[in-house]
């Protein structure tokens, strides 16, 4: 796992990407490419995971910055709860004043 944090994972992919055309000289040359292909494939496999289980760790949001966020926007909600009882009172207010006038 070490190896794989050091290796410029870009550059394995376009590798990975040239290796059919390897296969197909090998096989010009009358030689088996199956072992060749083997390691490949299973190399690539292991970046391919890396790389996915990398992305995946970037995407998740630890507990504390969660609970950060849930905090802001309960406040917000809260905040916005009380604009609109104090919206609801001002147009009851105007209602009973608008009633006493017709």
């Amino acid at each position: 796992m070490a190896a794989l944090k050091k290796v410029d994972l870009d550059v394995v992919e376009a590798k990975i990407q040239e290796a059919p055309m390897i296969y197909k000289g090998i096989k010009q040359l009358s030689g088996d490419s199956t072992p060749l292909r083997k390691k490949v494939e299973d190399y690539g496999t292991v970046v391919s995971s890396y790389l996915t289980l990398k992305k995946c760790a970037s995407l998740c949001r630890y507990p504390t910055v969660v609970r950060q966020q849930k905090t802001a926007c309960t406040e917000k909600v809260e905040l916005a709860q009380s604009h609109l009882t104090m919206a609801r009172t001002e147009l009851d207010a105007l209602q009973e004043r608008h009633m006493s006038v017709v």
